[in-house]
């Protein structure tokens, strides 16, 4: 499924943006206010669904979704690391990593999280399969300010990610470092990200040449939580221009 948000009838048509969604999630994460935030600042957008048992899968997926015509690629957390992995396209023009995973793959990330939360830690393992989340994870992937029953609204929305994906990313990813690259790339944060945190942020931003950008009050799913139009806002004008 690939869910497509156009810009208001005479708004000038600006970089065409490919949205890309992180584990357990599907297109649906953006279409709560997100996309349709940068599409009325002139972006046409489209958000793919990556679903695929493998990374290369979802890669070829998303290749796919550049026949159309060249854009910037806006990834969050898994589909970030997916976006990375395209930056050698030439018809990738960019690419804006939200809560991204790095290069080096989720090792450290879920190591650090075994150990800084095994709670949590636990409940993101059972995303692989179903059942209903815990409040533990619905807390734990918005930040302090987040509605608990709207977080928990969201949750339940995540289902089913491939545990083939999950052991794949694991590992180090041939991602092209920026100085190969030379694509545009913004690496945005969450303040009070709970799965990447922020050494493993700014590893990611340093393989790419960048600083990161960190977002006040925010967690993982900064898309969804308080605080997502600053987040919008800061991808619009961070675009490249064709």
């Amino acid at each position: 499924m690939t869910l497509r948000f156009d810009p208001p009838a005479g708004t000038p048509h600006l970089t065409r943006l490919i949205l890309l969604h992180g584990a357990a999630c599907g297109p649906w994460i953006w279409a709560d206010g997100f996309a349709q935030r940068l599409a009325r600042a002139g972006h046409p957008c489209i958000a793919v669904t990556l679903h695929a048992a493998t990374l290369s899968e979802r890669v070829a997926a998303v290749r796919e979704a550049l026949e159309e015509g060249p854009a910037v690629l806006v990834g969050h957390s898994l589909g970030a690391l997916i976006a990375q992995r395209l930056l050698d396209d030439s018809r990738v023009r960019g690419a804006a990593l939200l809560a991204p995973v790095p290069p080096e793959g989720l090792w450290w990330s879920n190591a650090h999280l075994a150990a800084s939360d095994p709670i949590l830690w636990a409940e993101v393992a059972r995303l692989t399969g179903s059942g209903e989340p815990s409040p533990a994870l619905a807390r734990g992937l918005f930040g302090p300010a987040m509605d608990p029953a709207a977080a928990m609204a969201h949750a339940v929305r995540l289902r089913d990610e491939s545990p083939a994906a999950l052991m794949e990313a694991q590992m180090p990813q041939p991602v092209v470092p920026g100085w190969i690259h030379g694509r545009p790339v913004l690496v945005l944060g969450a303040e009070h990200d709970r799965l990447i945190p922020r050494d493993a942020m700014d590893r990611c931003a340093g393989w790419h040449g960048v600083a990161a950008r960190v977002l006040p009050g925010t967690g993982h799913l900064l898309m969804l939580d308080e605080g997502w139009e600053a987040a919008a806002d800061r991808v619009s004008s961070w675009v490249p221009a064709g």
